[in-house]
């Protein structure tokens, strides 16, 4: 057996073990965060605690935005491993990861060659943008993966010889696409597929993709729950198709609760989130290796570049744009990018080794550095950070918040980043052996996540309220009440962790507003009046609060506060003492 082939054997189950050991490893990592994290993951236990496998509930609220696949797997996972936790929550997620960058590897392989995969497995695996948006419990990377296993099975058709049961495939996909996300389930695959075979002058071959048999399949899988989730929620049709499918795009839904990343920073910043592999994915800039990509690799190569430029075009278009929608995009991207590694690093090009080696010990010399001088000022704010409201709609706007004393915190974090970045990188250039070369920039990445994860747990104050959830259940007698002043979003990881309907103060607005108006719907909304009234009566009422509300709530309950814990910028009071 000679040294490719050995090499080829093991490709898989090293991206296997990594992927694994990346995204497994540190599911539980940190507690689930307040916001989106928690609000889903809730879901999945509100389903089991419900049995109701039809209409999502999160804090005991209709939550129809989005159809149910997500939320069955993250329940399945509750009740396989038996408890609720961060790390059950996200587990799902992980394993659709893994499962991803082996589907990337087997379309790399088919489109450029196993080298190519692996490089584009290593990069899926390893991209900044991918560790960040798989962090959190959101549907993108389960709708990722039913994309590319349609593609797969697309390309499998395009080779075979019985076509029908990759055809069959293609149809699954499609429709377990849709139960994921909803209609771009089935718009994305067949826009894709439509700008493919037309570049490639093959429109005719769409005569050879339509199978009744297919459709039949495809409505077997998509209708059953639609159709019983709208005999069960009235007003569910216009809710979900018109109000989150049409309006969401056009900028007209109900309620306006999300914010729009501006077109030239999204477009941009996909350097950031396919970094470090982004350095390679530049090297398609040269015309003359799109040419001979389009002339030597055909149908594969246009559908990794429709697949990545369909998507990116079609949210450059929506009012609702967030930086992880083009998740769906990272695994074109990534073969791309895998494919100019095999080819620069056979041909010997040394640009963009050098850009990457260059960039690698420029990053972490800087972060080393940063974390040998940072020094406390007692002038900051909790953990050093200062607030900037304006810059939270990118997904790293938080990074701003940071000050030169909040960097004396992630000293730790910052001085094992740096050291991976400074040595990694430059040491991939030097290597001759070019498997080692992608494993060596990898392992830099792999080693830079674990840095992340330090940093998320010394952050985990401003990020979740989980220890005030434990508190909570510490003190828990005769059944009390728990508050969360404002949004729902503020504090949702105190209902997950609870495992207790929270009333809301003052925020009957974003993702429970819609749920909240179903006459069955509990009353949980209360404004100042109320919570004064609540206050002074004989149970026990926990409020979550911040820092930055005191004046105000001062003015709405006079009566006795009593503080039982603080976490970050967040106090849990009571109306009666420890």
């Amino acid at each position: 057996m000679n040294r490719a082939v050995r090499l080829e054997r093991w490709a898989a189950p090293f991206l296997i073990a990594l992927t694994s050991a990346i995204y497994v490893g540190s599911a539980g990592i940190p507690a689930l965060l307040d916001d989106a994290d928690s609000l889903f993951a809730e879901i999945g236990r509100e389903m089991n605690a419900r049995h109701d496998w039809i209409t999502p509930y999160t804090n005991s609220i209709r939550f129809l935005e989005k159809p149910p696949m997500f939320y069955w797997l993250t329940s399945i996972s509750y009740a396989v491993s038996g408890s609720a936790t961060a790390f059950t929550a996200r587990l799902p997620t992980a394993l659709v990861v893994v499962a991803l960058v082996v589907v990337t590897y087997q379309i790399g392989k088919l489109v450029f060659g196993w080298q190519a995969g692996f490089f584009g497995g290593l990069a899926l695996a390893t991209s900044a943008g991918t560790f960040l948006f798989t962090r959190i419990v959101l549907p993108e990377p389960i709708l990722t993966l039913w994309l590319a296993l349609f593609f797969y099975a697309f390309l499998r058709w395009e080779r075979a010889e019985g076509r029908t049961r990759p055809l069959m495939w293609m149809y699954v996909f499609a429709g377990l696409a849709v139960l994921t996300k909803g209609l771009i389930g089935v718009v994305f695959p067949a826009a894709i597929l439509f700008f493919t075979l037309l570049a490639t002058g093959t429109l005719k071959d769409a005569r050879q993709l339509f199978s009744l048999k297919g459709l039949l399949l495809f409505f077997a899988i998509t209708i059953p729950w639609h159709v019983w989730a709208g005999l069960r929620n009235p007003g569910f049709f216009w809710f979900y198709f018109v109000n989150e499918h049409v309006l969401r795009f056009i900028g007209g839904r109900y309620p306006m609760n999300y914010a729009t990343v501006p077109l030239v920073p999204f477009w941009l910043l996909h350097l950031v989130w396919l970094f470090p592999w982004s350095v390679y994915l530049l090297a398609w800039c040269r015309p003359h290796q799109v040419r001979r990509a389009f002339a030597e690799r055909g149908r594969g190569f246009v559908v990794l570049a429709a697949w990545a430029l369909t998507i990116l075009v079609f949210f450059s278009f929506a009012t609702s744009r967030l930086e992880y929608y083009t998740v769906l995009l990272f695994p074109p991207l990534a073969i791309l990018a895998g494919a100019q590694c095999a080819d620069c690093w056979e041909r010997g090009l040394k640009w963009p080794g050098v850009a990457l080696a260059s960039s690698g010990a420029l990053l972490g010399v800087t972060m080393i550095v940063l974390a040998l001088t940072a020094t406390p000022s007692a002038a900051e704010s909790f953990l050093k950070l200062k607030d900037n409201p304006r810059l939270y709609v990118f997904y790293l706007g938080h990074l701003f918040d940071l000050t030169p004393g909040s960097l004396l915190a992630l000293r730790t974090p910052l001085l094992l980043a740096g050291v991976s970045l400074a040595v990694a990188f430059p040491l991939h250039q030097w290597l001759k052996r070019i498997e080692m070369k992608g494993v060596v920039v990898a392992l830099g990445m792999a080693f830079f996540f674990a840095a992340a994860d330090i940093a998320f747990l010394i952050f985990a104050p401003r990020m979740t309220s989980q220890v005030l959830a434990e508190e909570i259940n510490r003190r828990n007698r005769d059944s009390p009440t728990i508050v969360i002043d404002g949004e729902f979003e503020e504090g949702s990881s105190l209902t997950f962790y609870t495992h207790q309907t929270v009333l809301i103060h003052n925020g009957r607005s974003s993702d429970l507003e819609y749920g909240s108006y179903y006459p069955d719907a509990p009353h949980l909304f209360i404004d100042g009046a109320g919570l004064k009234r609540l206050w002074g009566e004989p149970g026990r009422v926990f409020l979550l609060t911040f820092v930055a509300k005191q004046a105000r709530l001062r003015a709405i309950i006079p009566q006795a506060r009593y503080v039982l814990a603080t976490y970050g910028d967040k106090l849990l009071i009571s109306n009666h003492p420890d």
